[in-house]
């Protein structure tokens, strides 16, 4: 690691790149604690400062991904859904709502997430479902992620939780928490798709700042995913906006890119209630059961927007407006609550 710091940490005007060989290996000096802990904050800090480059950003990442449990769903298809790991803290999210509509439509979806992640230390999928009483299977460590493919072939969705997969990731949480700062692993963490399709895997991520779509959509394509829709969301979430244009990029298996937006226009009108009630645990529990049992809200536009758009991004319909309507369909027959509820399966 000493010799890394004395490439990545010098300064603007002196710091090297690392190729992506290197970078595989200072990954894994860091999720194996072999490096100190001052040593690995300041490579993380070095890192950001520095900016990453492309192949050090994939190097990166074949580290973490060897350092996971990743296994493959006995189903052709899976479509995950990637939220930051740092959470949420100004509006709403609703990434498990629209993972229970796409498998109730037929489309597997997984959800993947952490307890709490610093610096941001926002709510995240965990916290939000352990408050309203869903039992997540959490703990079993690679036994979870098991049977977290076989929920996602008899129930259509299914969550892994960041300890079972990447402990050794989650382990350097009390280190993030020191640096202050959000690192390059707040970008790759939560690409990692634990639960893959047995012949394709969608990923479905977000972004915010300018660059970073061409990062997440360059780094999917390296590593085999079928395809991926970014959105420019809320918080670099899922989430298109509720009521006006969100910007989306998706790469398709034939390696195109396109850019368009995600418009509100295709929704009909709707009786809304506004999405700036405080952003407890509760308080977006209760707006999740209140989309699922089919209420007109904004949070009902943000799911019906994003099931139309991936369902259009899938080739499943011809255009976005379409998809919504399935969504809307879903939400009101119940059946996008029916497939939520099985997301409560304690751990054996």
């Amino acid at each position: 690691m000493r010799e890394f710091l004395k490439q990545v940490a010098v300064g603007p005007a002196g710091s090297r790149d690392l190729s992506a060989e290197q970078a595989t290996e200072a990954m894994a000096i860091c999720l194996s604690r072999s490096a100190t802990d001052v040593q690995i904050g300041v490579f993380l800090i070095a890192q950001r400062m520095k900016r990453e480059t492309t192949d050090e950003n994939q190097g990166f990442y074949r580290a973490l991904v060897d350092a996971s449990t990743v296994v493959s769903a006995e189903c052709d298809q899976v479509i995950t859904l990637c939220d930051p790991y740092d959470g949420f803290d100004r509006v709403p999210h609703y990434a498990p709502v629209v993972a229970a509509t796409l498998g109730a439509l037929g489309h597997p979806c997984l959800l993947h997430s952490s307890r709490i992640m610093p610096p941001k230390n926002g709510l995240t999928a965990r916290v939000v479902l352990s408050t309203m009483g869903v039992a997540l299977d959490i703990g079993g460590g690679e036994d979870s992620v098991h049977r977290a493919a076989e929920r996602l072939v008899n129930e259509g969705i299914a969550y892994v939780d960041l300890e079972d997969f990447c402990p050794r990731l989650a382990a350097l949480s009390t280190i993030r928490a020191e640096i202050a700062k959000r690192p390059f692993l707040s970008t790759l963490e939560k690409l990692i798709v634990p639960v893959r399709g047995r012949n394709e895997t969608h990923v479905i991520a977000g972004w915010v700042h300018k660059g970073y779509e061409e990062l997440i959509t360059e780094l999917l394509g390296r590593n085999g995913f079928a395809s991926c829709l970014l959105f420019k969301g809320r918080e670099g979430h899922t989430d298109p906006h509720p009521h006006r244009e969100t910007a989306f990029v998706s790469r398709v298996a034939t390696g195109s890119v396109k850019s368009g937006v995600v418009d509100p226009a295709v929704l009909e009108q709707d009786a809304l209630e506004g999405d700036g009630a405080a952003v407890t645990a509760d308080a977006v529990g209760n707006k999740w059961r209140e989309v699922l049992a089919g209420v007109d809200t904004a949070g009902s536009r943000t799911v019906r927007l994003s099931v139309g758009a991936i369902l259009h991004h899938l080739g499943v319909v011809d255009d976005a407006k379409a998809g919504s309507a399935l969504a809307t369909q879903t939400l009101r027959s119940g059946e996008a609550s029916r497939v939520f509820d099985t997301l409560h399966c304690a751990r054996p």
